[in-house]
């Protein structure tokens, strides 16, 4: 597995003091460059660094380490694994790793109830799995936007194995990419031009995003904490408030909210009679009301 020298002297200097040479910044968002020993490349957000110890690739990417010690989480449509890894503080530390889609076909479906003009339907019919950097930067910005009132995962690091693979085996749209290029390459046209990034259509993309506790809200209806009326209403609740900060995720559903148990038998957790949540998908984060 592919090994990062981490132990150079920008190790333990805060994120704000490290070298100019390898920080880049994409779609409003800092991240630290570092390059392996086989040329992947490890794109650490201010969240990574401080946990860098826990995020390199010889952490959770070793071998067949992610298929026999990361667990597949249940309902994810594409490759997302749940991976334990050492932390210094805390022996619950994990990664939600997530191989990212990006110029694959997305098909969402809509309720005609909820189209509000003809442009928006259009858009939410044909849809773009959002690529790696626009996904942290969409995720950072509702971040922002919401404060304490909405939980997401932390983003950690985006990670590109040097492994080259051909456009059949990731599943890319060809005739799609020219749009992901033009908006990065819009992007980065403000950043000097030895620290541009590009995208790699031969290689993977990794998100890495720090795991939240809890239950999936539709595990919670079979579980019996939510009736299936209750579930209906927290569901479009849960949009409501997304659309309300200016953002939507456009395949919103109960499996991307997360909530907290407490007691025996476990209840819900609720807070000024509302149950709170998280949001933990995010690669068809946008912002709200949609345009074309």
């Amino acid at each position: 597995m592919e090994q990062f020298a981490f132990n150079h002297p920008h190790r333990h200097r805060p994120f704000d003091d490290v070298s100019p040479a390898i920080r880049r910044r994409a779609f409003g968002v800092d991240y630290l460059h570092l390059r392996g020993q086989q040329s992947g490349d490890l794109y650490l957000t201010r969240h990574g660094w401080s946990v860098l110890g826990s995020v390199v690739p010889s952490q959770w990417f070793t071998g067949d380490r992610l298929s026999k010690v990361g667990r597949q989480l249940a309902g994810a449509t594409g490759a997302v694994y749940r991976m334990p890894v050492p932390h210094q503080a805390s022996d619950r530390f994990a990664l939600v790793v997530k191989f990212s889609r990006f110029a694959q076909q997305a098909l969402v479906s809509m309720d005609p109830k909820e189209v509000r003009d003809w442009a928006e339907r259009d858009r939410m019919e044909a849809p773009e799995f959002l690529s790696p950097f626009v996904e942290f930067g969409n995720l950072e910005a509702l971040r922002a936007d919401a404060g304490t009132r909405i939980r997401t995962q932390t983003p950690l690091a985006i990670y590109s194995p040097a492994t080259r693979y051909l456009d059949w085996e990731l599943g890319r749209i060809s005739h799609s990419r020219w749009r992901y290029d033009r908006a990065l390459a819009d992007d980065q046209a403000s950043q000097p031009e030895d620290a541009r990034i590009a995208y790699e259509w031969e290689r993977l993309y990794i998100l890495l995003y720090r795991w939240i506790d809890g239950i999936d809200a539709e595990v919670a209806a079979e579980q019996g904490q939510l009736s299936e009326t209750e579930l209906v209403d927290f569901t479009h609740r849960s949009r409501r408030d997304l659309r309300n900060l200016g953002w939507d995720v456009l395949d919103h559903k109960p499996r991307h909210l997360i909530v907290r148990t407490r007691g025996e038998p476990p209840r819900l957790m609720q807070r000024s009679d509302q149950i709170p949540w998280a949001l933990i998908d995010y690669e068809l984060l946008m912002p709200y009301p949609a345009t074309v």
